[in-house]
């Protein structure tokens, strides 16, 4: 599973180099996108500027490489994990504090990502954190 994390680290990394002149609009955009926890196909954005698969979602693909409902998807995904390392473990409650719709959603979306369900994630990258000693601290 890990290795797919390093994949995408690495593909985000590459993009994130910012070129000598960044659009100002696609920075506004990013930028929202980023505080925004729900999807945002569609969604006008300050500026006027309308991010959708139109001229300015292919010109924020091909800046950031990824389409704005894509970069909303990964950005979701990024708050869960962080979530989850930080040690929350109510995943209802992950779900809604990253964005997704429901735990439905966000089970759904976990498995598109990292190929297998969270909880089974959590198990294999997080292990020193899924033990819970008892009461009496044995």
């Amino acid at each position: 599973m890990a290795y797919r994390f390093a994949i995408l680290d690495e593909v985000l990394a590459a993009r994130a180099v910012e070129p000598a002149e960044q659009p100002p609009e696609l920075n506004r955009a990013w930028h929202e996108l980023r505080a925004q926890r729900r999807a945002v196909a569609g969604r006008r954005f300050s500026g006027g500027g309308r991010l959708e698969p139109t001229a300015s979602g292919e010109r924020f693909r091909a800046e950031l490489g990824l389409a704005p409902k894509q970069a909303a998807r990964v950005l979701r995904f990024e708050r869960a994990v962080r979530l989850l390392r930080a040690g929350h473990r109510d995943l209802a409650g992950i779900a809604y504090a990253a964005g997704y719709y429901d735990q439905a959603h966000f089970s759904n979306e976990w498995r598109a990502l990292a190929g297998c369900s969270p909880r089974t994630w959590m198990a294999e990258e997080l292990p020193a954190l899924s033990y819970q000693p008892d009461d009496d601290g044995l």
